[in-house]
């Protein structure tokens, strides 16, 4: 198996490249969106993309959950030489994200104006736009959910550069749709919306072609014990699955906050902020996912040498990466507005300070992210989960409705990067503890 055997530093390569690629190109989805709907709707548009980071959230907690929980068990069982039950996990997990996705999109659709208001859209302008979009992001759930569930267990059967592809391709679909829809046949937000679905569609349909590939080792399994299968699935995925969910809760809470003590001018900056982070987000995951696989089959294979290696070159990068992504967000502040958004001179007004100082907070995110992704692979589920937790709900709660009380609107920029750098203080300890215990393990690497 060539994940025990292969030189680290080249499987870390290939392995993050395909994880990079595709975390850039699907970041691009909603990149690309709030760029053509900032320039074509202006603020309004902007804050509309903003709530509307809380479905495209939701989707990720449904496939993260399913999808990182099932691969990495199926990895493990695997790196253990138990391909039937890598196998198990996977029908399993297949069954849980089916049933889970039904659930939401029932939910989701069918109450989207209650929905959407509780998620930031208070008033009538905001809600307008942003059911323009909805309506088709929130008809083809499934498409989302089920192209990042498949392509967290095809990058674990080792097909990471098809993930790779299939995203490219669909990315490519996004962003030509974004230009023509939106501005040459003038369709606004609904624009965006189809060809966001459209780019889904095309990457969904392309990893769909992998099962039909000699190279697939997915198959359907009986599972015996469902229930418990599952119950490992969820344990496994909890920590992830608990980072998405805390994007989601962190956009509820943030949106609330600025329409208590800021205007529509800021709620436009954050959801320019959001998705800037989201981008840089992803690349740190784009990290994470690169190690995860990695990992995963090298503890179920006792190389546990081979562990702390993966962990050090993940760790390294992260590190480059948040460097480089504080520099130009001090640096290039008002151009990165810009970028997004036809912005009014309120906004460019508002914007440097706000942009500076939420940027503080990726020094500490993609380290925050690593180390969940770590943690869930090496089965420290209770570890992942408390570091997902505190970083996206519990210490960013207490921060977020705390310190506007003392510093106004100011307050809820500065509780992102204080929450980041609490959970980071656990993080790392939880991470130091895991790796101890791994070098007092016999070296078989």
């Amino acid at each position: 198996m060539e994940l025990l055997n292969e030189k680290p530093r080249t499987l870390f390569r290939r392995y993050l490249v395909a994880s990079l690629g595709s975390a850039l190109i699907m970041s691009i989805y909603s990149i690309v969106d709030m760029i053509a709907i900032g320039q074509s709707e202006g603020p309004v548009g902007a804050a509309a993309m903003a709530v509307l980071l809380v479905p495209f959230g939701i989707y990720s907690v449904v496939a993260v959950l399913c999808g990182i929980g099932g691969s990495v068990r199926m990895a493990n069982a695997r790196g253990r030489g138990d391909m039937t039950a890598g196998n198990q996990y996977f029908t399993a997990a297949l069954g849980l994200v089916t049933v889970s996705t039904l659930a939401f999109w029932a939910l989701l659709f069918f109450c989207r104006r209650p929905v959407l208001t509780a998620f930031g859209a208070s008033d009538s302008a905001t809600l307008a736009k942003t059911l323009e979009y909805a309506d088709w992001l929130l008809g083809f759930m499934p498409v989302f959910v089920y192209s990042q569930f498949l392509g967290a267990f095809i990058r674990n059967d080792g097909a990471p550069n098809l993930v790779f592809a299939s995203v490219i391709a669909g990315g490519i679909v996004n962003m030509f749709g974004d230009w023509y829809l939106v501005f040459p046949l003038g369709m606004g937000m609904r624009g965006a919306a189809i060809a966001t679905v459209a780019g889904s569609c095309v990457q969904a349909g392309l990893l769909l072609t992998y099962f039909f590939s000699r190279r697939c080792r997915l198959r359907l399994q009986s599972v015996p014990d469902p229930l418990k299968a599952c119950t490992r699935i969820l344990g496994a995925g909890l920590g992830a699955g608990i980072l998405a969910l805390g994007n989601v809760v962190l956009v509820i809470m943030v949106n609330n906050q600025i329409t208590v003590w800021g205007t529509t001018t800021e709620l436009a900056v954050y959801g320019v902020i959001s998705s800037v982070s989201a981008l840089f987000q992803a690349m740190f995951g784009g990290v994470a996912e690169a190690v995860q696989p990695l990992i995963s089959a090298n503890l179920g294979g006792a190389r546990y040498g081979r562990v702390r290696t993966f962990w050090r070159l993940g760790f390294t990068t992260t590190l480059l990466f948040a460097a480089v992504f504080v520099l130009v967000s001090e640096l290039q502040p008002v151009p990165l507005i810009r970028l997004f958004v036809n912005a009014t001179p309120e906004v460019l007004a508002a914007a440097p300070a706000i942009v500076r100082l939420y940027s503080a907070a990726y020094l500490f995110l993609g380290i925050n992210v690593l180390a969940i992704y770590f943690l869930q692979s090496a089965l420290l589920n209770r570890q992942a989960m408390i570091v997902a937790l505190l970083r996206s709900i519990a210490a960013a709660g207490a921060f977020v409705y705390l310190l506007p009380l003392f510093f106004g609107i100011a307050g809820v920029w500065a509780s992102i990067p204080a929450s980041e750098a609490l959970t980071c203080v656990f993080a790392a300890v939880f991470v130091h503890n895991a790796l101890k215990k791994l070098k007092a393990q016999p070296a078989q690497s």
